[in-house]
């Protein structure tokens, strides 16, 4: 199998209560695992999709007001269906969301009875773009300038390989002074499955060396779903504004 990548992949030591750091080699093998691996975790739902929640994500009006989009150009990965993207198509000056499993786009716009025009893989309604694709095939060229990325559930999604992968891809198409919001859940005893715990250092780890990051919410939730459905000690949610500040 030919390699493509060295990638750092990060694991907890539960000896040291901390992340170690290794090498993995990034095969094409590993290059399909994202298509299989979110189609199947789509089609099972239930705790692995469990970020689709019926209302607009509390975050967002405080963090990311009205005023403060009235301007912005924003992309939402792993969009799903997502009720956000009203917020955002709502507030915002613009706002892409791209999704791959083409059921989810479809349920999002008969759940939200929004009309829509389509050309080619773009879903069109007004100030909403849908792109039905997988996210590590967007281009600049597809989205053009991006004011904010609004990760709502991603990096919690992805197993390490593919969230490597996604980090990439985001710094290829955030733009110098360009923001993201980023929401992850930490939780423990951690899991080997979606959604995965990712506490404040992780991210620090992944974006601080090209980004400014705020750590702005860190809510522990006590009737967080998950807590009951594992047996877990402990649920956080945190919210991060990070800005591009470092190629």
């Amino acid at each position: 199998m030919r390699n493509i990548s060295l990638l750092p992949i990060y694991f907890r030591d539960p000896s040291r209560g901390s992340f170690v750091t290794v090498k993995k080699r990034l095969t094409l093998n590993d290059k399909t695992v994202e298509k299989s691996f979110w189609k199947d975790s789509w089609d099972e739902g239930g705790y692995k999709t469990s970020f689709h929640k019926l209302d607009v994500h509390a975050y967002l009006f405080k963090h990311l007001p009205p005023p403060k989009l009235s301007n912005k150009k924003v992309l939402i990965p792993l969009c799903g269906k997502s009720v956000d993207l009203i917020y955002f198509r709502e507030y915002a000056a613009q706002v892409i969301g791209v999704e791959f499993i083409h059921k989810a786009v479809n349920q999002f716009f008969e759940e939200q009875k929004l009309p829509f025009t389509k050309a080619g893989n773009f879903f069109l309604a007004d100030k909403l773009t849908i792109i039905n694709s997988d996210f590590f095939n967007v281009s600049v060229d597809d989205i053009g300038h991006i004011d904010l990325i609004y990760d709502r559930a991603c990096l919690v999604a992805l197993p390490p390989q593919l969230r490597f992968r996604y980090i990439q891809k985001i710094e290829e198409l955030l733009p110098m002074g360009s923001q993201q919001f980023i929401n992850t859940l930490e939780y423990f005893p951690t899991k080997l499955e979606p959604p995965f715990s990712i506490p404040p250092t992780q991210v620090r780890d992944y974006y601080g060396y090209s980004h400014h990051i705020e750590h702005v919410e860190s809510e522990n939730v006590e009737n967080h779903g998950l807590k009951r459905a594992w047996g877990l000690d402990y649920v956080k949610e945190h919210g991060f504004l990070a800005t591009k500040n470092h190629i």
